[in-house]
């Protein structure tokens, strides 16, 4: 038996998935003379405007070696198959834990640490400030129509996190063990499987809430108990080690039901997982106040613009492109502003999404995108965003440059926004014709942000520097996507596309470096930007886990 690898295998639009007929055409051989057939990754390719295809990467098995020719041989490789399990994995190092584990946050890297410390026979108590993914639906669908601010179950707060009401975008930079790990256990809790192998894969909020069921009801068999409406309040810290925790139930007037947790007394406690997400501000106050180690990092803020469907579907497509087989277009858009101090980039992009506003805290305001599993709305959203230095440094801000220089800079955006808007989350608005003139529009186009809009000249209110950055990248966007300007509407602000600091922890045991027993996760750690590589890091801190001798 010989190994091959073929490279970009070409498949036409309407035969997506047929990938053995069309290797086998390409390689002038019967079907039946393949072998273990795998796909290992596949995607769109959208090189050619208007004339797209399917692209795929397989590993199959020959009982003959072939001899391809021309173009059939540019892909073709012999090769040996890798088999690659987090089972078979050693690893380089093993953290001691005690049998009984406590975390804090019900968000991906929250979850993924449960579900694999339970799997190796951990005991583990999960406790989450808001509330179940379904209360937690109805709670946002609720804000939307009152304006009534539930600082505990919102569009951050809740099972799931964040990225429960967002785009559901699977895709990471880099693939490992622990976020394949991560995107088979999705398809385990009903997943379309084909989020392993597509290069780019998105579930979408309405999926995401069935899987965080499934995942839920799979904790619970195992033996772990999830408390939710139950905030971290205290913390305490003896001779550099985790020793307790004090817990606090949310306030809402609608929670029906006791939990058996010992609210408002020191519980022990000798192993703290902090999975709390990148918008936890008051953690990082209650950590500062402690003696954790934080430092401040680099961050990104700007805004969310809209675009119709339709434009980015021909400016990334093609005309006449039947997007119901590729899905709706996308973009990845990336400039340095022209004095070159700066940048402006996107930053997930919901392709036929809706723009929802979101807040971790009264009085202010910022947005987000997300989309369903059909993608099929009328609009495209996407965040353009402006890195911005560790503290802060060189922005208008009192305390820029300090530990808490960022955090203060996001408030300060979100606080404005919020007073912009009117004080009942409409979010300001420009569209980007008017804001490079610096010129408050009369009327606003149609958006799909749920709370309203308010015409407002965005340079007379959010950080200059921000500004300047976000027009010349505008500029810039026009040129690769032409109507990118003339049809664009801005709508602010975008503050959270990750968190300003980083709990500063030990790369090898992922355990705070001056407390010991406190381990840190997450885009709340500072260590993760999106839904797998969170998850991946609960995944991490599981596998090396290994109990304490009593």
């Amino acid at each position: 038996m010989f190994t091959y690898r073929y490279r970009e295998l070409a498949i036409a639009l309407d035969k997506k998935g047929e990938v053995r007929s069309a290797l086998a055409k390409t390689l002038r051989i019967h079907p039946e003379e393949i072998f273990n057939l795998e796909v290992e990754r596949f995607s769109l390719d959208s090189r050619r405007k208007g004339d797209l295809r399917w692209s795929y990467n397989v590993v199959f098995d020959l009982k003959r070696k072939v001899r391809a020719t021309g173009n059939n041989a540019r892909g073709l490789i012999e090769s040996k198959r890798e088999i690659r399990s987090l089972e078979a994995e050693p690893g380089n190092s093993t953290v001691p834990m005690p049998s009984h584990v406590d975390i804090i946050g019900a968000g991906p890297s929250g979850l993924w640490a449960a579900l694999h410390l339970l799997r190796k026979g951990f005991s583990v108590d999960i406790y989450e400030q808001g509330k179940q993914v379904e209360e937690r639906f109805r709670d946002i669908r609720k804000f939307f129509v009152d304006r009534k601010f539930n600082a505990f179950s919102n569009v951050l707060f809740g099972e799931g996190g964040a990225g429960a009401f967002s785009d559901g975008k699977l895709n990471t930079r880099s693939r490992n063990l622990f976020s394949e790990t991560v995107l088979k256990d999705m398809v385990h809790f009903g997943v379309d499987e084909s989020v392993v192998t597509f290069a780019k894969p998105h579930i979408g909020t309405d999926k995401l809430v069935l899987m965080l069921r499934q995942i839920r009801a799979e904790i619970v068999k195992l033996g772990g108990h999830i408390h939710f409406s139950t905030t971290l309040e205290d913390i305490e810290i003896k001779q550099g080690r985790i020793t307790a925790i004090k817990l606090k139930e949310t306030k809402d007037e609608r929670r029906k039901t006791k939990d058996d947790v010992a609210i408002g007394n020191w519980k022990p406690c000798e192993a703290l997982v902090l999975a709390v997400g990148h918008s936890a501000r008051s953690v990082y106050e209650l950590l500062h106040a402690r003696g954790v180690q934080l430092e401040s990092k680099a961050f990104a803020m700007g805004v969310r613009v809209e675009h119709p469907q339709s434009l980015i579907n021909i400016r990334q497509l093609g005309n006449n492109v039947d997007t119901k087989l590729t899905g709706a277009a996308e973009y990845f858009l990336a400039t340095p502003t022209l004095n070159k101090t700066s940048s402006a980039y996107s930053f997930c992009m919901c392709p036929g999404g809706v723009l929802v506003p979101c807040a971790s805290e009264p009085g202010t305001l910022a947005t987000n995108g997300m989309s369903y599993s059909r993608r099929n709305g009328a609009f495209a959203n996407g965040a353009i965003a402006v890195p911005i230095t560790a503290g802060a440094e060189g922005f208008d801000i009192p305390s820029s440059g300090s530990l808490f220089g960022g955090l203060d800079l996001q408030r300060k955006i979100e606080s404005d926004a919020f007073n912009v808007g009117g004080k009942a989350y409409a979010a300001p608005a420009q569209t980007i014709k008017n804001f490079l003139a610096h010129r408050e529009d009369k009327s606003l186009p149609k958006s799909t942000y749920p709370c309203g809009l308010t015409p407002s000249n965005l340079w007379d209110w959010m950080d200059k520097t921000i500004c300047q950055s976000l027009a010349e990248g505008f500029q810039n966007f026009d040129r690769k996507i032409p109507g990118f300007i003339n049809e664009g509407l801005i709508v602010a602000p975008e503050t959270r596309t990750s968190s300003p600091l980083r709990i500063t922890r030990n790369n090898e045991t992922l355990e705070s470096v001056n407390t010991k027993g406190l381990f840190v996760l997450g885009e709340g750690a500072g260590y993760a930007g999106g839904i797998v590589t969170s998850a991946a890091d609960g995944v991490r801190l599981a596998h090396y886990a290994k109990k304490e001798k009593v």
